[in-house]
């Protein structure tokens, strides 16, 4: 199998699906891309964000968030961060509800990453070591896919 297009999906697209993205990019491939189920299209990345990814050799420096409406894909996963974002993709974007995975249940876990925004470096720091985690996890599967 090649390596999977994938798209990461948030609330506003300038914290988690963003640093997601950022970090996949490093570990995984160049080939990912980030939306948001109620985003301000064009906003930049939340400050905190771009130096969380910063420790991964990730950056959102150019980062601008997108709504999920603005994306089309073709996409081989849609990962959300949480169930409540999952069922808004599936509901905005029915053609991609099979293909749309909240993260950590797509790696075994369960769970939803919380939102950092609104609180401090140490926080969004957390967030970043925990989806490096988890998608350090999907590699794994992905990688073991290829065999």
């Amino acid at each position: 199998m090649s390596t999977p297009k994938i798209l990461f999906v948030c609330t506003g697209n300038t914290c988690r699906s963003a640093m997601a993205m950022a970090i996949w990019q490093q570990i995984g491939s160049p080939d990912a891309e980030s939306a948001g189920v109620s985003a301000w299209s064009g906003q930049p990345a939340a400050e905190y964000a771009k130096e969380a990814v910063r420790a991964f050799h990730a950056s959102l420096e150019s980062h601008r968030a997108r709504d999920l409406m603005d994306v089309d894909g073709p996409y081989d996963y849609v990962i959300t961060m949480t169930h409540a974002q999952r069922e808004r993709v599936a509901k905005r974007r029915p053609e991609w509800a099979s293909k749309t995975h909240v993260l950590s249940e797509l790696v075994g876990e369960a769970g939803d990453i919380v939102d950092p925004a609104g609180q401090d470096l140490k926080a969004y720091t957390a967030v970043a070591e925990e989806i490096y985690r988890l998608l350090q996890k999907l590699k794994d599967q992905l990688d073991g896919n290829k065999s």
